[in-house]
């Protein structure tokens, strides 16, 4: 009586461990998916997000179909084995330094698994033969598990394809009035900008800072905020939330009265901007009237700002 052919690969081998190792690894994968779903703990760049998403899912998908051929005993997932426990060790040792320098703690689940499936007995009773499926997958999650490593400088917040201090234009007109008249009752001004380079899928919260400084003989403010026309589209009045709000309440401190304007990009697009305000003068006839120092600021996603020139008027 002949036994019965066992139709995966031995048990305890390293293609079998290869085999529920990737599909541990594809649980968790598919389990980051299910995750972003819900709103991440800190903001993070929209781009980033799908990109990383979109990786972890494609990922799942090669690991499972790799295991399945491994179960079948096919010769090109034989030959994939030891390739893609590599990668995936080697990849998941630099993520955990990464996190490590960062002063974070990360359980190394792929860097365990590969480790464990790698001191496999290999199976002998089917040959590993390469072809152009084992390449294309080692290759493919080569890349995918790249992806995560280095896509915060490519594609999130402050990285390659973000938009950067060097391309903000920004202009900053004030009318003062007549030089000789004394301090008008209000005074406008207008802030412009615009980019000089397009970011795809822009996300997040800007601000934008208009700030003022200026007393009296007796040391009162001359100008308090009066109207405050209302602004384009995704630019909304006294909004200021994270990732710049930190940013944005440091440079308020710098003037004895400022306001600001929330820039959401995901409606703004990184269209160019106008912001228009009025500066009401506290009283009618203020003695001794000193200069008022008006300036402006734009905040990017709390990452870097951009000052334009001060502008002061004098009577």
């Amino acid at each position: 009586m002949t036994e019965p052919e066992i139709l995966g690969p031995s048990p305890g081998s390293l293609e079998a461990r290869t085999s529920l190792a990737l599909k541990v690894l594809a649980g968790l994968n598919a389990g980051v998916v299910v995750l972003s779903l819900f709103p991440p703990p800190t903001p993070m760049s929209w781009l980033q997000a799908v990109t990383f998403n979109a990786t972890a899912g494609v990922v799942a998908i090669l690991f499972i179909l790799t295991a399945v051929a491994l179960d079948r005993r096919r010769p090109w997932a034989y030959a994939a084995a030891r390739p893609l426990l590599a990668v995936i060790g080697v990849s998941g040792l630099y993520a955990l330094g990464a996190v490590v320098a960062e002063g974070r703690l990360r359980v190394p689940f792929d860097v365990i698994l590969a480790t464990w499936a790698w001191l496999g007995t290999a199976d002998t009773r089917s040959a590993p033969r390469a072809d152009r499926r084992t390449g294309a997958t080692v290759g493919a999650v080569l890349v995918l598990l790249v992806v995560p490593l280095t896509g915060p400088s490519v594609v999130g917040w402050g990285g390659l394809l973000d938009v950067h201090e060097r391309d903000l234009q920004a202009t900053l007109e004030v009318d003062c009035g007549a030089p000789d008249a004394g301090p008008p009752s209000t005074i406008g001004a207008t802030y412009d900008w615009s980019w000089r380079k397009w970011s795809p899928f822009p996300s997040g919260t800007d601000v934008v800072i208009i700030g003022w400084t200026g007393d009296d003989g007796l040391g009162r403010p001359l100008y308090l905020l009066g109207d405050t026309p209302a602004p384009g589209t995704g630019i909304v009045v006294g909004r200021q939330v994270d990732p710049s709000a930190a940013m944005a309440r440091q440079v308020e401190a710098e003037s004895d009265g400022s306001w600001h304007w929330g820039i959401e990009l995901d409606d703004q697009h990184l269209e160019p901007g106008r912001i228009e305000v009025q500066l009401a003068r506290t009283r009618p006839a203020p003695p001794q009237p000193g200069p008022l120092t008006i300036t402006s600021t734009y905040i990017h996603l709390g990452l870097w700002r951009q000052d334009t020139a001060t502008v002061t008027c004098s009577w």
